[in-house]
């Protein structure tokens, strides 16, 4: 035993051995608590620190994400509306080739019919047949009949030559603006005039027709004419 150690023992007893051994070990109980502490405070800090690293990487790609959602919906949006104005440009465009073709045919159509109801009364007159004949009251009511689908079908023309710079081919308005001159003022009161007509009116008219698909074919569906012809087969 040491001498200090027996020397304290002879003073104070075994309390004061036990006082000092307490006291030794308190401080060496309390070094490695602290030590536990310190190291315990150091992991949680630099674990803390990665956490919160990773939380604000994770939220820096949520904004990414979030941008690229946007970027993404805001093309979405310019390419539908592109498409939607190109799908109502081309809408146009076919319903005024629809139109204007349908009002040329059947401007043919009531055209002829006048036609042929002004040739057939006049030889119900040669022939001296009275206007209170059924046949003649037949013919004439199929005279009036086409003068009038005439005029509705030559308001429809009008109205889709007007358009008709906006839609169709250039090449095509000048023809449909020197046709619609010779019907515009077409008069049905003298035979003479109709009959002297017909055969100009109709060539004008059918022209136009072809010239309208030609065009629209082109146009709406990008199709030439040669290609079309190959498709349609032999004879077409």
């Amino acid at each position: 035993m040491a001498d200090w150690l027996t020397f304290l023992f002879n003073i104070g007893g075994f309390g004061a051995v036990l006082v000092l051994a307490l006291f030794v070990m308190g401080k060496w109980l309390l070094k490695q608590i602290t030590a536990v502490l310190n190291s315990y405070v150091t992991a949680y800090a630099q674990e803390t620190a990665k956490i919160d690293a990773r939380m604000k990487r994770l939220e820096q790609l949520a904004e990414e994400q979030a941008r690229l959602t946007r970027t993404v919906e805001t093309i979405k949006d310019e390419i539908a509306a592109q498409a939607r104005s190109r799908d109502n440009r081309w809408a146009f465009r076919k319903d005024v080739y629809v139109n204007l073709i349908s009002a040329t045919s059947a401007l043919v159509t009531a055209y002829s019919g006048i036609a042929t109801s002004v040739k057939h009364a006049d030889q119900l007159k040669r022939d001296g047949t009275p206007a209170t004949d059924p046949q003649m009251q037949d013919v004439m009511q199929h005279h009036a009949a086409s003068v009038g689908d005439f005029r509705t079908h030559r308001i429809t023309y009008k109205t889709y030559l007007a358009l008709s710079p906006l839609a169709i081919a250039e090449d095509v308005v000048p023809l449909a603006t020197s046709t619609w001159e010779q019907v515009k003022d077409l008069t049905f009161t003298t035979p003479e005039l109709i009959e002297a007509n017909v055969p100009q009116i109709l060539a004008a008219l059918d022209t136009l027709i072809l010239k309208l698909q030609k065009a629209g074919r082109k146009d709406l569906w990008g199709t030439p004419e040669s290609e079309a012809k190959a498709q349609a087969g032999p004879g077409a």
